[in-house]
């Protein structure tokens, strides 16, 4: 048996034994604990990095989808402006023909009266001339001198209230004003053309632009008239012009029985310089200002339609 002294021995060296197994232990747990800290460490180094290169990233493409968008305002802003300025020159052109037609209106409505005039002027003169004046007879004849420059008054009344339509919106009463558009339409020209008209009998009351109305309804005229001076038709040449007052809105319509139109061609018949006429008879602006007009100023939409012989446009006003 051992000794006390020999069992404290190896105690001690037990303990020992435990003390450096521990230690060792410990060690590895110190350092495995060091390298798993220096391991964070650089993880954390990395997700800086990462969080910084993100953001730099996030704001390199923030500024990129800024000028995106402040160049994008811009063209869109350049292109509205550069449709605004087309549409002005079409409207502008438009109105310089549709002035030109004007003027020839107004030259082909006072050349008669102005010839009746004159011939009783110069009737009146040779009479007294030749010593056979009558009193009666002269009185006919001033009297007939003034009422032919009452006529030329009223012409001149009819293209200045024409001129100086409002370019804004008012009140009006639609079949007045399309009557005083079909009287100006009526001498443009001396064919043989029956107009029609077929409107309600009590007042439709409308808030409109009077000037892009009547513009649309003289364009939608002149084409009718177009047609029909364009067709090798027998049948009586014929504008019918009608009114209907809808619940929600009113239909202006403009038809017409002369060559009708291609159906290859009617998607292109607004399209602006677009036209099958000769380039004596227009540029093709005519039915392009028609849809622009309805569409834009009149709040409204255009149709058409092939029935029969009847080409047949069809304005929508909304009330």
């Amino acid at each position: 048996m051992l000794n006390k002294k020999e069992n404290t021995k190896i105690d001690v060296e037990l303990l020992l034994k435990n003390y450096e197994r521990q230690s060792r232990r410990l060690d590895k747990i110190m350092k495995q604990s060091d390298r798993q800290q220096f391991e964070m460490i650089k993880l954390n180094e990395e997700l800086d990095e990462h969080k910084n290169h993100l953001e730099q990233k996030v704001d390199e493409k923030t500024k990129e989808l800024r000028d995106l968008n402040k160049n994008l305002e811009q063209r869109v802003k350049d292109e509205v402006e550069a449709n605004r300025i087309k549409d002005k020159q079409l409207n502008d052109q438009a109105k310089f023909a549709q002035l030109g037609e004007l003027i020839g209106n107004i030259a082909h409505q006072w050349r008669q009266p102005l010839n009746a005039i004159s011939s009783a002027a110069t009737g009146m003169q040779l009479m007294r001339n030749m010593g056979m004046a009558d009193e009666e007879e002269e009185n006919q004849s001033i009297k007939d001198i003034a009422d032919t420059a009452q006529v030329l008054s009223s012409i001149i009344n009819n293209f200045r209230d024409f001129v100086n339509q409002k370019n804004e919106k008012h009140n009006v009463i639609l079949q007045d004003l399309l009557k005083t558009n079909i009287d100006i339409f009526e001498s443009s020209y001396e064919e043989d053309i029956k107009i029609t008209i077929d409107f309600p009998e009590e007042e439709l009351e409308f808030v409109l632009v009077s000037s892009s109305f009547s513009q649309v309804v003289l364009n939608l005229l002149k084409n009718a008239r177009d047609a029909l001076l364009n067709s090798t038709k027998d049948d009586e040449k014929e504008i019918v012009i009608e009114l209907k007052n809808n619940e929600k809105e009113i239909v202006m319509s403009v038809k017409d029985n002369g060559i009708g139109i291609k159906e290859d061609i009617l998607p292109k018949i607004y399209d602006p310089y677009f036209t099958t006429k000769h380039q004596s008879q227009g540029v093709g602006l005519g039915l392009y200002i028609v849809r622009e007009s309805v569409e834009k100023h009149l709040n409204g939409n255009i149709d058409i339609e092939m029935i029969n012989n009847w080409t047949i446009f069809k304005v929508s006003l909304l009330k």
